[in-house]
């Protein structure tokens, strides 16, 4: 298989299995899991493994594309397939080879299907919160207390990476809905993103044997500068997405409307200029981080410059769109709460800039 029959693959099980139930996903808060399970079987998640891993080694890049196609149609879902893509890129960049080989190839082939729990992580690293989740070396493995408030594409029989703290360290893990201690809680009700099975997660003694161990402590300060550029990119599949299905409905309503239109500050050429060139650079540092020498301040800057261009492109679709962008049932209404997420899912916009002036201060 090739990226472009994989992508053309996608397209169509979008068409077919997604687009009639996206309103379901939105105002009803439904969660797509036979269509994350036929996406996996058709290798929607296995780019970001190599054959030998039981993916199709196909790339970041094409993992990257994969979410944007998805996210042409529904915001959330591709979200959600993010979580999965991304809980196999920490699978396939580990150090160690048990964890490996018990998980990741179920993951890539949507068997398993699988979150990712480092939201509190990332933000703690960057000095803007306390971590969560605490570990104590034991016998054979870790014991994890602590409470995680969103951690998303989760359920009783799905699995997830995590991150405790331990002294002065940290470790990652593989744990699921059905460890012992482990228990799911339901979140207060979102404004949008509601189909992506999110939930609260408490720990109580939950013991992690060392064959679930994606880093050790000793391993984790290389480990999480292995897999962070990749993590960041890959998010940009989703707001590249909505940018997209934004753009689709700004050349709807100029079939009527392009005179008045035209007098709005971001029209469909603009903004597919900028969507153009932002792509370019994310299939350019997606082929750094794959090759294992990412650029982690150009990441940065390109993620939050995404993220402006998603807010942008939104809202420009519901003032092309009228007052029938202000409708509950509008695509533009949608569009707008899903852009809205791809500025302040981690790492937000503001979390952005702190890393990206930290770097530059540094220099």
């Amino acid at each position: 298989m090739n990226a472009q029959t994989l992508i053309a693959n996608v397209a169509e099980l979008v068409k077919t299995k997604l687009k009639p139930i996206v309103d379901d996903i939105d105002r009803k808060g439904y969660y797509p899991e036979a269509f994350m399970r036929e996406l996996g079987a058709i290798g929607g998640f296995g780019a970001v493994g190599t054959e030998a891993e039981g993916g199709n080694g196909l790339g970041l890049a094409t993992q990257i594309a994969v979410l944007r196609e998805i996210g042409k149609e529904c915001g959330a879902t591709s979200f959600s397939a993010w979580c999965q893509a991304a809980c196999a890129w920490y699978l396939h960049q580990t150090p160690n080879q048990a964890v490996k080989d018990k998980y990741l190839a179920d993951i890539l082939q949507g068997k398993v299907l699988a979150g990712t729990g480092m939201s509190n992580t990332v933000k703690h690293l960057a000095g803007i919160e306390k971590h969560n989740l605490q570990a104590e070396r034991v016998e054979g493995g870790y014991t994890v207390n602590g409470a995680l408030p969103w951690v998303s594409n989760i359920g009783e029989d799905h699995i997830w990476a995590n991150t405790a703290q331990i002294g002065g360290g940290y470790v990652m893990f593989i744990t699921g809905g059905q460890w012992e201690g482990v228990s799911l809680q339901n979140c207060p009700e979102f404004c949008a993103l509601e189909g992506t099975r999110t939930f609260s997660l408490n720990f109580k003694d939950v013991f992690i044997p060392d064959e679930d161990i994606i880093a050790a402590p000793e391993q984790f300060a290389d480990y999480i500068q292995s897999i962070k550029a990749g993590f960041i990119l890959l998010q940009i599949g989703i707001g590249a997405g909505v940018i997209d299905g934004s753009l689709g409905i700004i050349r709807l309503a100029n079939i009527v409307n392009a005179e008045v239109n035209s007098y709005l500050d971001d029209g469909y050429d603009s903004l597919k200029a900028r969507l153009d060139g932002a792509w370019a650079e994310t299939e350019r540092l997606a082929g750094l981080a794959w090759s294992g020498t990412p650029d982690s301040l150009a990441t940065l800057k390109l993620r939050e410059a995404a993220a402006v261009l998603t807010l942008t492109a939104a809202q420009s679709a519901a003032l092309h769109s009228g007052a029938k962008g202000y409708l509950m049932r509008s695509p533009a209404q949608r569009r707008v709460r899903e852009a809205m997420f791809v500025a302040i899912v981690t790492p937000a916009i503001k979390h952005l800039r702190k890393e990206i002036a930290a770097i530059e201060a540094a220099k």
